[in-house]
């Protein structure tokens, strides 16, 4: 692998990681063996954290608007048919803005959806110009959708 693919497989599995939060899947991805050591090197450090910078002042409220309507907005029904056991070809073109957590262990399925009525309270606030609450709403409606997506034992695993 030249010194230009390394770089270029170094700037794939930065992105993959920053969309899924997975090294393992990153690095399978960009066909790299092991994703924790990957996240180790200096210069995939450097990378990220200059990228988390970007992206920290490319996020707008209105990006933030934008989620809060499709999660306050969107159907259940592309999860129920998940968790009923319809096979899609595309999962990624399903609608599971609001899914908190979906697990399946043997034959049975477990939902969890994000508070949608929260989310239309947190939207009903943003946008009545209450610009004071503002920030410190969205900062626990996230909270809460972290919280929403740990398993009950606390760890953080689902």
């Amino acid at each position: 692998m030249s010194k230009k693919q390394l770089e270029e497989s170094k700037k794939d599995f930065c992105c993959i990681y920053l969309d899924t939060l997975d090294a393992n899947r990153a690095a399978q991805q960009c066909g790299v063996e092991n994703g924790y050591e990957m996240l180790r090197q200096k210069d995939i450090q450097q990378y990220l954290k200059q990228t988390r910078k970007s992206v920290r002042a490319m996020v707008q409220m209105e990006d933030v608007l934008r989620r809060l309507c499709q999660i306050a907005f969107s159907q259940p029904n592309d999860a129920v048919a998940l968790a009923c056991g319809q096979q899609y070809d595309k999962i990624e073109n399903l609608d599971l803005a609001a899914v908190a957590e979906f697990k399946r262990k043997d034959e049975q399925t477990e939902v969890k959806f994000i508070d949608r009525v929260r989310a239309l309270q947190v939207l009903g606030e943003l946008l009545s110009g209450k610009e004071s609450n503002a920030d410190d709403t969205v900062r626990d409606f996230f909270r809460a959708l972290e919280l929403s997506g740990e398993s009950k034992t606390g760890d953080g695993s689902a």
